[in-house]
């Protein structure tokens, strides 16, 4: 029997009605090679008697199965999983996709050599509905980000890694900063990685190890969704903004008027289009709050024209981007 010492990484698997794609996506993670691990299982649909079928008739021992009987939601699915963890380090994982073989193994590998990073995550390669690669996700060919360059980029673009299944932790991490935000419904993740990054690096692990899935049943791809995960961002991004050195804070927040909220007026647009009429104006009177709607068109229509000749990454990088990231080595 493994005892807790000799159990390097445990990997978090929270479950929601996710047949038959979390079939394919466990096996690939108690197939994994080179390394002692676990796998904590939470199953957070009480009425999904195929699940719970298919979990407890598994016979591994690397396997602990939790079948939640209220609904703990994800984040609290999360914590309860990590706080019954016994690994050092902690791999996060989504039910719809697939470690490579030697994940974990790497995982450790880099963890051992980057001790005192908040996070790590790796290059991912995005797959469909039938397991094609569509899509390999771009990085910098840096072993870390500094915590100031994580501030910058997450408000910018967002949730850094991207995805929950791309992110290892060592558990003192949890320890020592709180676990999820179980208030927040969307953006638990974001706040997280924003709030164990203040005064640590994150690090990046040069090799392709895990493939997301892109398929239409996700929750993310819910343009309705988008609008209760901007409500939770607010408080996320003014307090991002409060990290912003006096010298980039003018070009940010101009990156955040000509990109992240010019995205909120794309999906506006969109629900417009399919005449979701309802949904639109509910959009609209969360985003009316960071822009008028003439500066809101303006800025759309402009991209949207300078796209057409190829012209809108030199606009941005000139308007802000190349400002903003201007860290002088900090």
């Amino acid at each position: 029997m493994q005892t807790q010492e000799t159990i390097y990484i445990s990997v978090i698997v929270p479950s929601y009605n996710g047949m038959p794609l979390f079939k394919t996506s466990l096996d690939s993670v108690l197939n994994q090679e080179g390394v002692l691990f676990e796998v904590l299982v939470g199953n957070d649909s009480p009425s999904d008697v195929e699940t719970r079928k298919y979990l407890d008739q598994l016979q591994n021992k690397n396997l602990r199965v939790f079948h939640n009987e209220q609904n703990l939601g994800l984040f609290g699915n999360l914590n309860n999983l990590i706080k019954h963890a016994k690994g050092e380090i902690i791999h996060l994982w989504s039910q719809d996709d697939i470690m490579n073989p030697s994940c974990l193994l790497e995982t450790v590998k880099f963890h051992n050599a980057h001790p005192n990073i908040a996070y790590a995550f790796s290059r991912v390669e995005v797959i469909d509905e039938n397991d094609q690669i569509i899509e390999k996700t771009p990085l910098s060919n840096h072993d870390t980000m500094s915590a100031l360059t994580h501030t910058l980029t997450s408000l910018i673009a967002g949730s850094v890694p991207g995805n929950i299944a791309n992110v290892s932790i060592r558990k003192h991490i949890f320890e020592t900063y709180g676990y999820f935000d179980v208030t927040l419904k969307y953006s638990g993740d974001f706040e997280f990685w924003c709030r164990i990054t203040e005064d640590l690096p994150v690090g990046i692990i040069q090799k392709y190890l895990i493939k997301l899935r892109r398929h239409t049943g996700q929750l993310s791809r819910n343009p309705k969704m988008w609008i209760y995960r901007i409500e939770e961002n607010d408080a996320i991004i003014n307090t991002l903004l409060k990290r912003v050195p006096e010298n980039n804070i003018k070009y940010i927040k101009r990156g955040l008027k000509w990109r992240v909220y010019n995205q909120y007026f794309g999906l506006y647009l969109n629900l417009l289009r399919t005449g979701d009429k309802k949904a639109a104006k509910h959009f609209l009177a969360v985003i009316r709050k960071y822009s008028s709607i003439p500066s809101y068109y303006f800025r759309y229509t402009t991209l949207k024209v300078l796209g057409i000749f190829k012209l809108n990454k030199i606009f941005l990088n000139k308007l802000y981007y190349r400002q903003a990231f201007d860290t002088d080595g900090r």
